[in-house]
């Protein structure tokens, strides 16, 4: 049986992620509950047992979009089933009658899911999502840090900023990695966001986060999560100008160990993150995509 999850699965999830290597998260337990009241959560239930789950698939919601002919963009944000199914037909079963609820809302949507686990991207690939792109993770260690140019003046973005950010990003970013604005609302209150600006126009922002040792084992690092230069003002050297600040600043908190990803069909963004010393990292994550 297949039917909607709710807050009284969070006991029997946390079992089936316990006892199942096919799990995938891409959000803490502390957000699934806000998930499963504003997403797209199924669960599959073993036949006479209710609190015995065999699988369990959320997307969150597709953030709506005021432009026309866009999708709303949507994500899978986790995905566990038992590793004892007789057959992967009940796992796609769940994802396709997930994606199902979405359609029937009659809204067009767009939903992308990041992985780089077989079991999970046959699954997503057999409910006809198709690989897309690749995504690269890098990390940077060095002490060192170059000198940036003037090229713009930085200052930190303000919040009334919002609707000038979301058009930058509109025009930087192609579709599958835009923001919408509640992403980029999200951003200005988790991220140290910093604006470069030329003759009083934002040209370009960079997003990074902190995340200091829990215990003297642990070892603090940031995170580069968003830097993009306007299309009129590439090729000046912003870009580079936001990224040497993003790390100074990160130093400056004690995190050496910096991460960033970027798709693998941007060569100019690897081209410049490589060019101050931050390396690949693992592999390559699948980009998948359901339309």
């Amino acid at each position: 049986m297949i039917r909607s999850a709710t807050g009284a699965d969070l006991p029997a999830l946390r079992r089936l992620w316990q006892e199942n290597r096919h799990n995938f998260f891409t959000c803490g337990w502390e957000d699934l509950t806000d998930l499963l009241q504003t997403g797209t959560a199924l669960v599959g239930v073993w036949p006479g047992e209710e609190a015995e789950l065999w699988g369990f698939v959320v997307f969150d919601a597709p953030a709506p979009t005021a432009a026309p002919g866009s999708l709303a963009d949507g994500a899978l944000r986790a995905a566990v089933f038992d590793h004892n199914l007789p057959a992967t037909a009940s796992g796609n079963h769940l994802i396709a009658q997930a994606i199902a609820g979405l359609q029937a809302t009659g809204h067009p949507f767009q939903l992308t899911a990041l992985t780089r686990e077989a079991w999970l991207v046959r699954l997503l690939r057999e409910a006809r999502f198709a690989v897309v792109d690749h995504l690269c993770l890098y990390q940077r260690t060095r002490h060192s840090l170059p000198t940036p140019a003037d090229c713009a003046l930085l200052r930190p973005l303000r919040q009334d900023e919002l609707t000038t950010l979301g058009a930058l990003d509109r025009l930087t970013f192609p579709p599958l990695w835009r923001m919408a604005k509640a992403e980029l609302l999200e951003l200005i209150f988790t991220c140290r966001v910093q604006a470069a600006e030329v003759d009083g126009t934002l040209a370009g922002y960079a997003a990074i986060s902190l995340h200091p040792a829990q215990d003297r084992y642990d070892e603090a690092q940031a995170q580069l999560t968003r830097l993009a230069v306007h299309p009129s003002f590439q090729g000046r050297g912003i870009g580079r100008q936001l990224l040497i600040d993003s790390i100074a600043y990160a130093h400056a908190h004690g995190c050496y160990r910096i991460f960033l990803n970027t798709p693998e069909s941007n060569p100019p963004a690897q081209h410049l993150y490589e060019s101050l010393h931050f390396r690949r990292h693992g592999g390559r994550m699948l980009v998948l995509v359901f339309e």
